[in-house]
């Protein structure tokens, strides 16, 4: 598969998740994904607050927290760096999140999805997810930038999860991202 040539089909409802997308596919060489070498914080400074990086785990497949951006933390509840997703109640397997991670790995292609957002923040309506597979050898996913971004309620929402991804009920959407 050629990712230079290869766009996702979405309609990004916050900068912070188009930025990042055009900027992992510039750094896509033909049918090779890019590596945690090819970025540059630097380069991503519009967007880097939403980033969320994590190590892939082999044998058992597992994300390992590495940094959380400075927008995310308050969104987690907490800062998880340096811990396994699989030890934390709200993010470990069957969630979507999970899911949605492996997908990723084992496709070493970009997923985007929408987690409905339950928690303190009452004027968020959902979370942008962007998870961009990274891999030192181009093929083999190593690594995910994930870029979280907050849809804010308009005037009048009351319900978070009305846009998005209906496939998931409210009950596991409360428990995605925010504890």
């Amino acid at each position: 598969m050629d990712y230079s040539t290869k766009m996702l089909n979405v309609k990004y409802r916050a900068t912070a998740s188009d930025l990042a997308y055009k900027y992992w596919l510039s750094k896509c060489r033909g049918d090779a994904i890019p590596s945690r070498e090819d970025i540059s914080p630097a380069e991503m400074v519009p967007f880097l607050p939403n980033i969320l990086l994590l190590d892939v785990q082999q044998e058992p497949l597992d994300f390992r927290f590495r940094l959380i951006g400075t927008r995310i933390v308050p969104l987690l509840n907490r800062d998880y760096t340096g811990e396994l997703m699989s030890t934390i109640e709200n993010l470990k397997s069957p969630n979507s999140v999970w899911k949605n991670c492996c997908k990723a790995v084992e496709r070493a292609e970009p997923v985007y999805a929408f987690t409905p957002y339950v928690g303190p923040k009452k004027d968020i309506l959902d979370v942008e997810d962007l998870i961009l597979p990274l891999a030192s050898d181009g093929k083999n996913v190593n690594m995910l930038m994930i870029i979280l971004a907050t849809v804010k309620k308009q005037p009048g929402q009351q319900d978070s999860g009305q846009q998005g991804d209906k496939s998931e009920n409210k009950a596991e959407s409360a428990k995605n991202w925010a504890s």
